[in-house]
Parts: structure tokens; sequence; C-alpha cells
């Protein structure tokens, strides 16, 4: 019982230490776009570090985690990034881009783990600190929409302490604030996103309220607001936001 217990103890202060961690190689974006018409999509990793060269892991996981080879692979696969020094990273479409669907978005995700150098000193526990980005294929048939704020097109509807969103658009929409006033999120939400011609719901306060605050990510990670007046039942775009 006691060596369980030390173990609990020290697992919970790796996990409380790498909460805290920073990370050394700093992506130049918080989410990628790989329009159809491009074969490759290039990032900028930087290796803040002014004393210690990293390692950079890449790879793709599809919507589901999964690691994948297709429809997208990343070059190099593992690189060596010198301190202070800016690398690339690039996204590769392959012939298996075919079987993804043609008339809506595709998710997909980037990681990047960096490795840190081995330590000289005795009982360091190293941390690698690994980076996820969603990564949305965006085909060539339905480039020419993207420019639309799809956000106000979400049909909301509300019953009792449930607030469905329904997305009929053929983009992700993903929401990083939902509330009924502007000083912060409903409790508990946090974020949601919503797949292209799907919908979500989320638990919001039984309380009526006449205002909705809605916050959707563009294409460069910014937070954009829009607002919404409300019914018991419904949820439509204001006058100033069409």
């Amino acid at each position: 019982m006691h060596h369980k217990n030390i173990a609990t103890f020290l697992l919970s202060c790796l996990l409380l230490t790498s909460q805290y961690a920073t990370a050394a190689i700093n992506i130049d974006r918080t989410r990628i776009i790989f329009p159809g018409k491009d074969k490759s999509v290039s990032l900028v990793i930087n290796n803040q570090s002014k004393t210690s060269p990293y390692l950079a892991q890449s790879w793709i996981e599809n919507s589901e985690g999964k690691k994948v080879s297709e429809p997208f692979t990343v070059l190099p696969p593992m690189q060596r990034v010198e301190p202070g020094v800016k690398n690339q990273i690039k996204i590769i479409k392959t012939e298996g881009i075919n079987q993804l669907p043609q008339d809506r978005e595709s998710l997909f995700y980037l990681n990047v783990r960096e490795i840190p150098p081995t330590s000289e000193k005795e009982n360091v526990v190293q941390i690698a600190i690994q980076s996820r980005l969603k990564m949305f294929y965006r085909p060539a048939t339905i480039i020419n929409d993207s420019d639309k704020v799809w956000a106000k097109d979400l049909k909301i509807s509300r019953t009792g302490s449930k607030l469905t969103l329904d997305n009929p658009s053929k983009f992700y929409i993903t929401l990083g604030y939902l509330s009924n006033n502007e000083k912060g999120n409903f409790p508990g939400f946090d974020s949601v996103m919503i797949s292209p011609l799907s919908q979500e719901t989320v638990t919001v306060p039984t309380s009526p309220f006449a205002k909705l605050y809605l916050g959707y990510m563009d294409d460069y990670g910014g937070l954009k607001m829009l607002t919404y007046n409300c019914t018991a039942v419904t949820c439509q775009l204001s006058a100033e936001n069409k």
C-alpha cells in the first residue's frame, strides 16, 4: 500500500509538471487549412530554446485519432532543430485524396512531438511535449464558398437545458464561446466542433435568456463573435450580424 501511494504521488507530480511545462518547439499557426487545389502545405517550426537542440517528430491522424499515411504524409517525419533555428514541415497529399468527400471538408490532425536532448544530470525527468493541430481538407469544389461566415447559418433550437446547434454547411464550425452574456462561457462549456451537415447538443442553464453570444473560430484561429436573439425554443441571428 505504501509503494502504491508513492507511485500515485509521483504520477501526480509528473502530470502537474507537464501541465506547466513550456514547449520549446513552436508552430507558426494554431490550425491548418489544406486547399484541395494545392499539392502541399508548409508550416514553420521554431526552436525557442537558445541552448538546446530538439528533435521534432511529426505525423498525421484521421478524425478518429488513428495515425495514417494516406491521403496525407508529412516530410520530414523526424528532424533535428538547432537552438533558435526555424525549420519547415511539409504536408503532402497523396493519390488517396480522391477517396475523401469532395463536397465537404474532412478533418485530420497534425501532431508534432518535441523530443528534448538527454540530460547529463541524474534523476531528471525529461518531458516530451506534443502539439496537436486540427487540419481541415477543403476540396476545390467548395473553396470559393469558404469566405462566407458559415457560422451565421447555424440553426439553433432549445429544449429545456439542451441547446441544439445544427450546421447545414459544408464546413466545420468550431465554437469557443457560448453564453447569455459577455462575461464568460456557460458553466461547463469549453468548446464544441460541429461537423458539416450535422448537429451537436450542449447543456445550458434552464433559466430563460433573451440573448445568446456565440464565438466561432476563423481560418486563422481567431475568435469572432456573433449575437443571437432567443425565445424559449429558438435563437435567431440578430439583425446587426446579418
